[in-house]
Protein backbone atom coordinates (compact mmCIF):
# COMPACT_ATOMS: atom_id res chain seq x y z
CA UNK A 1 0.00 0.00 0.00
CA UNK A 2 1.37 3.39 -1.35
CA UNK A 3 -0.01 6.51 1.14
CA UNK A 4 0.12 9.48 -1.29
CA UNK A 5 -0.80 13.47 -0.57
CA UNK A 6 -1.72 15.89 -3.51
CA UNK A 7 -0.50 19.41 -3.54
CA UNK A 8 -2.75 20.41 -6.08
CA UNK A 9 -5.07 24.09 -6.25
CA UNK A 10 -7.11 23.28 -9.28
CA UNK A 11 -10.23 20.96 -7.95
CA UNK A 12 -10.91 19.42 -11.75
CA UNK A 13 -7.22 18.89 -12.20
CA UNK A 14 -7.06 16.99 -8.50
CA UNK A 15 -9.96 15.11 -9.48
CA UNK A 16 -8.55 14.20 -13.14
CA UNK A 17 -5.43 12.71 -10.87
CA UNK A 18 -7.44 11.10 -8.42
CA UNK A 19 -9.04 9.20 -11.34
CA UNK A 20 -6.11 8.39 -13.13
CA UNK A 21 -3.95 7.12 -10.02
CA UNK A 22 -6.99 4.79 -9.39
CA UNK A 23 -6.65 3.27 -13.32
CA UNK A 24 -2.61 2.82 -12.75
CA UNK A 25 -1.71 2.38 -8.93
CA UNK A 26 -4.89 0.59 -7.09
CA UNK A 27 -2.61 -0.21 -4.30
CA UNK A 28 -2.71 3.62 -3.74
CA UNK A 29 -4.24 5.39 -1.34
CA UNK A 30 -4.47 9.80 -1.24
CA UNK A 31 -4.67 10.71 2.01
CA UNK A 32 -5.52 14.20 1.76
CA UNK A 33 -5.45 16.90 -1.58
CA UNK A 34 -3.50 20.17 0.03
CA UNK A 35 -4.72 23.47 -2.08
CA UNK A 36 -1.48 26.01 -0.93
CA UNK A 37 1.98 26.39 0.63
CA UNK A 38 0.37 27.23 4.05
CA UNK A 39 -1.50 24.19 4.40
CA UNK A 40 0.61 22.04 3.13
CA UNK A 41 3.57 22.92 5.41
CA UNK A 42 1.34 22.54 8.23
CA UNK A 43 -0.14 19.30 7.60
CA UNK A 44 2.21 17.21 5.22
CA UNK A 45 4.62 16.51 8.31
CA UNK A 46 1.51 15.20 10.10
CA UNK A 47 0.26 13.44 7.16
CA UNK A 48 3.79 11.91 6.51
CA UNK A 49 3.00 9.87 2.75
CA UNK A 50 5.23 8.14 1.57
CA UNK A 51 4.78 10.06 -1.94
CA UNK A 52 3.55 13.80 -3.07
CA UNK A 53 1.96 14.49 -6.22
CA UNK A 54 2.78 18.27 -6.35
CA UNK A 55 1.72 20.74 -9.05
CA UNK A 56 4.40 23.84 -8.78
CA UNK A 57 2.72 26.85 -9.19
CA UNK A 58 -0.01 27.45 -6.39
CA UNK A 59 -1.99 30.92 -5.25
CA UNK A 60 0.35 31.47 -2.63
CA UNK A 61 3.30 30.67 -3.77
CA UNK A 62 5.23 26.99 -5.30
CA UNK A 63 5.72 24.34 -3.56
CA UNK A 64 9.34 23.81 -3.97
CA UNK A 65 9.32 26.38 -0.63
CA UNK A 66 7.61 23.71 1.34
CA UNK A 67 9.64 20.74 0.80
CA UNK A 68 12.36 23.27 1.04
CA UNK A 69 11.11 24.81 4.12
CA UNK A 70 10.58 20.98 5.48
CA UNK A 71 13.59 19.35 3.92
CA UNK A 72 11.36 16.97 2.93
CA UNK A 73 13.30 13.62 2.40
CA UNK A 74 10.84 11.77 0.44
CA UNK A 75 10.12 11.53 -3.21
CA UNK A 76 7.99 13.87 -5.18
CA UNK A 77 6.16 13.88 -8.19
CA UNK A 78 6.08 17.19 -10.28
CA UNK A 79 2.73 17.91 -12.33
CA UNK A 80 2.55 20.76 -13.59
CA UNK A 81 1.75 23.00 -16.47
CA UNK A 82 5.38 24.58 -16.63
CA UNK A 83 8.40 22.81 -18.25
CA UNK A 84 10.89 25.89 -17.16
CA UNK A 85 11.43 24.33 -13.60
CA UNK A 86 13.02 20.77 -13.93
CA UNK A 87 16.38 21.20 -12.67
CA UNK A 88 14.83 23.06 -9.19
CA UNK A 89 12.43 19.92 -8.92
CA UNK A 90 14.85 17.83 -9.15
CA UNK A 91 16.99 19.16 -6.57
CA UNK A 92 13.91 18.83 -3.82
CA UNK A 93 13.77 15.35 -4.04
CA UNK A 94 11.80 15.03 -7.72
CA UNK A 95 11.80 11.45 -9.12
CA UNK A 96 9.48 12.68 -12.11
CA UNK A 97 8.50 16.07 -14.15
CA UNK A 98 5.37 15.53 -15.94
CA UNK A 99 3.56 18.44 -17.80
CA UNK A 100 -0.21 18.69 -17.94
CA UNK A 101 -2.53 17.33 -19.14
CA UNK A 102 -0.95 14.06 -17.69
CA UNK A 103 -0.30 11.13 -19.75
CA UNK A 104 -1.76 7.77 -17.95
CA UNK A 105 1.56 5.48 -19.65
CA UNK A 106 3.93 8.41 -18.11
CA UNK A 107 2.05 8.50 -14.70
CA UNK A 108 2.68 4.35 -14.96
CA UNK A 109 6.21 4.80 -15.46
CA UNK A 110 6.69 7.43 -12.50
CA UNK A 111 4.90 5.59 -9.92
CA UNK A 112 6.97 1.96 -10.88
CA UNK A 113 10.33 4.68 -10.68
CA UNK A 114 9.12 5.33 -7.41
CA UNK A 115 8.01 1.66 -6.41
CA UNK A 116 11.57 0.69 -7.62
CA UNK A 117 13.63 4.07 -6.41
CA UNK A 118 11.75 3.20 -2.63
CA UNK A 119 13.03 -1.18 -2.52
CA UNK A 120 16.59 0.37 -3.56
CA UNK A 121 16.42 2.43 -0.49
CA UNK A 122 15.23 -0.02 1.87
CA UNK A 123 18.08 -2.51 0.31
CA UNK A 124 20.94 0.07 0.49
CA UNK A 125 19.65 0.99 3.94
CA UNK A 126 20.03 -2.89 4.47
CA UNK A 127 23.36 -3.15 3.12
CA UNK A 128 24.92 0.02 5.51
CA UNK A 129 23.78 -1.63 8.31
CA UNK A 130 25.23 -4.80 7.50
CA UNK A 131 28.49 -3.16 5.89
CA UNK A 132 28.59 -1.17 9.36
CA UNK A 133 28.29 -4.93 11.44
CA UNK A 134 31.12 -5.65 9.21
CA UNK A 135 33.46 -2.99 9.57
CA UNK A 136 33.09 -1.64 5.75
CA UNK A 137 35.44 0.91 4.55
CA UNK A 138 34.00 3.64 2.23
CA UNK A 139 35.78 3.33 -1.62
CA UNK A 140 38.66 6.03 -2.32
CA UNK A 141 38.01 8.10 -5.36
CA UNK A 142 40.89 10.51 -7.18
CA UNK A 143 41.37 13.91 -6.03
CA UNK A 144 43.66 15.33 -8.46
CA UNK A 145 44.50 14.38 -12.37
CA UNK A 146 47.47 14.45 -13.48
CA UNK A 147 47.92 15.88 -16.44
CA UNK A 148 50.51 15.94 -19.45
CA UNK A 149 51.09 19.03 -21.54
CA UNK A 150 54.46 18.89 -23.59
CA UNK A 151 57.61 18.31 -21.21
CA UNK A 152 55.61 19.74 -18.34
CA UNK A 153 52.98 18.02 -15.60
CA UNK A 154 50.41 19.82 -13.85
CA UNK A 155 47.61 18.40 -11.29
CA UNK A 156 44.34 19.58 -11.43
CA UNK A 157 41.93 19.11 -8.46
CA UNK A 158 38.44 17.32 -9.52
CA UNK A 159 36.49 19.90 -7.91
CA UNK A 160 38.19 22.53 -11.09
CA UNK A 161 36.68 19.67 -13.42
CA UNK A 162 33.62 20.51 -15.78
CA UNK A 163 33.16 17.43 -17.67
CA UNK A 164 35.24 14.96 -19.71
CA UNK A 165 34.81 14.04 -23.36
CA UNK A 166 35.74 12.05 -26.45
CA UNK A 167 36.15 13.07 -29.93
CA UNK A 168 38.82 12.02 -32.44
CA UNK A 169 39.69 8.79 -30.70
CA UNK A 170 40.74 11.19 -27.66
CA UNK A 171 39.96 11.74 -24.39
CA UNK A 172 39.60 15.23 -22.87
CA UNK A 173 39.28 16.94 -19.48
CA UNK A 174 37.92 20.57 -19.53
CA UNK A 175 38.72 22.51 -16.44
CA UNK A 176 35.68 24.96 -15.10
CA UNK A 177 37.97 27.85 -16.06
CA UNK A 178 37.49 26.52 -20.01
CA UNK A 179 40.87 24.87 -20.13
CA UNK A 180 41.05 21.49 -22.36
CA UNK A 181 43.58 18.86 -21.98
CA UNK A 182 43.62 15.75 -23.53
CA UNK A 183 44.05 12.62 -21.46
CA UNK A 184 45.29 9.76 -21.09
CA UNK A 185 42.90 6.93 -20.19
CA UNK A 186 39.27 6.09 -21.31
CA UNK A 187 35.99 7.20 -20.28
CA UNK A 188 35.07 3.70 -19.08
CA UNK A 189 38.71 3.98 -16.46
CA UNK A 190 38.02 7.23 -15.67
CA UNK A 191 34.81 6.87 -14.70
CA UNK A 192 35.30 4.03 -11.80
CA UNK A 193 37.83 6.86 -10.41
CA UNK A 194 35.76 9.38 -9.90
CA UNK A 195 33.27 10.26 -7.60
CA UNK A 196 29.65 9.07 -8.29
CA UNK A 197 27.93 11.49 -6.22
CA UNK A 198 28.98 14.39 -8.32
CA UNK A 199 30.34 12.59 -11.65
CA UNK A 200 27.99 11.15 -14.08
CA UNK A 201 27.83 9.67 -17.76
CA UNK A 202 25.29 10.86 -19.53
CA UNK A 203 26.19 9.02 -22.56
CA UNK A 204 28.93 7.46 -24.16
CA UNK A 205 30.78 10.56 -25.17
CA UNK A 206 30.63 12.50 -21.69
CA UNK A 207 31.11 12.60 -18.19
CA UNK A 208 29.81 15.44 -16.43
CA UNK A 209 30.63 17.13 -13.01
CA UNK A 210 27.09 18.30 -11.40
CA UNK A 211 28.50 21.69 -11.33
CA UNK A 212 29.08 22.07 -14.85
CA UNK A 213 25.56 21.68 -15.49
CA UNK A 214 23.63 24.76 -16.79
CA UNK A 215 20.12 23.63 -18.06
CA UNK A 216 18.04 20.40 -18.47
CA UNK A 217 15.42 20.43 -20.75
CA UNK A 218 12.83 17.49 -20.70
CA UNK A 219 11.18 16.98 -23.72
CA UNK A 220 7.72 15.09 -24.17
CA UNK A 221 9.81 13.07 -21.40
CA UNK A 222 11.26 10.95 -23.68
CA UNK A 223 14.48 12.49 -24.44
CA UNK A 224 16.36 15.11 -22.14
CA UNK A 225 19.56 17.50 -23.17
CA UNK A 226 21.81 18.64 -20.94
CA UNK A 227 23.51 22.17 -21.47
CA UNK A 228 26.77 22.40 -19.96
CA UNK A 229 29.57 25.53 -18.94
CA UNK A 230 31.79 25.39 -20.71
CA UNK A 231 29.34 25.31 -23.79
CA UNK A 232 30.26 21.94 -25.81
CA UNK A 233 31.38 22.34 -29.28
CA UNK A 234 27.77 20.58 -30.25
CA UNK A 235 25.65 22.80 -28.02
CA UNK A 236 23.18 20.98 -25.91
CA UNK A 237 24.17 16.75 -24.87
CA UNK A 238 21.72 14.14 -25.09
CA UNK A 239 21.31 11.81 -22.38
CA UNK A 240 21.37 8.19 -23.48
CA UNK A 241 17.63 7.03 -23.16
CA UNK A 242 18.87 3.64 -21.27
CA UNK A 243 20.38 6.30 -18.58
CA UNK A 244 17.27 8.97 -18.28
CA UNK A 245 16.00 6.93 -15.32
CA UNK A 246 19.71 6.50 -13.76
CA UNK A 247 20.30 10.27 -14.24
CA UNK A 248 16.83 11.37 -12.98
CA UNK A 249 18.04 9.05 -9.49
CA UNK A 250 21.20 10.58 -9.65
CA UNK A 251 20.28 14.31 -9.74
CA UNK A 252 18.09 13.59 -6.94
CA UNK A 253 20.96 12.28 -4.60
Amino acid sequence: MINAVIIEDEKYAARFLIDLLEKVAPDLVVLEVLENVQDSMAKLPLLNPDLVFADIQLDDGVSFTIFEKLLWKKQVIFITAYDSYAIQAFKVNGIDYLLKPCDEEELKIAIERFRNNHINQLEKNLQSAVQSLMGYHKPTFKERLAVTIGSRIISIAVQDIAYFFFANRVTYLVTTAGQKYPYVESLDALYHQLNPLYFFRINRNYILHYSAIDKIENHAGRVITVCILPAAAEGAITVSKDKISEFKYWLNK
